[in-house]
């Protein structure tokens, strides 16, 4: 995840009500659990193999930057997978059915910054 700044934290800016922030988790944990379920509650517990169904797999063109990182050798198999479960939870927040390819590039810049710090 990005730093947050001095003025953010120190209240400088302000962000959104909690309870806001709680109604939108809330109604995408619901949405994981109806997508998943009897497979999954969460879009974390999802079993690779099931997220890359035909059902569940976005299109080719919002996938291709996973493609080409473990087609390069920088992703692995499991990066792929657990960068996958991170677009779908981005996109349940944001009230899409599917990730799309910000969602995905957003996950995948969450890898990167992991790797950096």
């Amino acid at each position: 995840m990005p730093a947050v700044s001095v003025g953010r934290w120190a209240g400088a800016e302000t962000g959104e009500a909690t309870a806001v922030v709680a109604g939108r988790v809330s109604t995408a944990r619901a949405a994981a659990a109806a997508r998943w379920a009897g497979a999954a509650r969460a879009n974390g517990h999802v079993p690779g193999p099931l997220l890359r169904h035909p059902r569940f797999r976005p299109p080719a063109r919002v996938l291709a930057p996973l493609v080409k990182g473990v087609d390069r050798g920088t992703l692995t198999a499991r990066g792929f997978d657990r960068t996958l479960r991170v677009a779908w939870t981005l996109a349940d927040l944001a009230g899409r059915t599917s990730p799309g390819e910000l969602e995905v590039a957003e996950a995948l810049s969450f890898r990167t910054l992991a790797v950096a710090a």
